[in-house]
């Protein structure tokens, strides 16, 4: 398994509460020039997040990509989920 990122407050409470829930960190990187710090895991959200400012949800559906994302900061920051 990947080292645990640091990621923006927002996002960092919605990674902890998917890997409480059994998801798993597929991959952990950069994604020039859309996101700083990107964060895939392996299945789909458990659950959909209330978003906060600075957050928002995409619902992507690209099986060359991912399912969903919540991007923080318009992708500064970006934590994805497989399918």
């Amino acid at each position: 398994m990947p080292e645990l990122p640091k990621m923006a407050p927002p996002l960092q409470a919605i990674l902890m509460s998917e890997l409480s829930r059994g998801n798993s960190i597929l991959s952990v990187g950069d994604w020039p020039p859309h996101c700083r710090l990107f964060v895939m895991l392996a299945r789909p959200f458990k659950k959909k997040y209330a978003v906060v400012a600075e957050v928002e949800y995409a619902a992507v559906n690209d099986p060359h990509y991912w399912k969903a994302e919540y991007r923080y900061r318009n992708g500064l920051e970006c934590l994805a989920c497989g399918f």
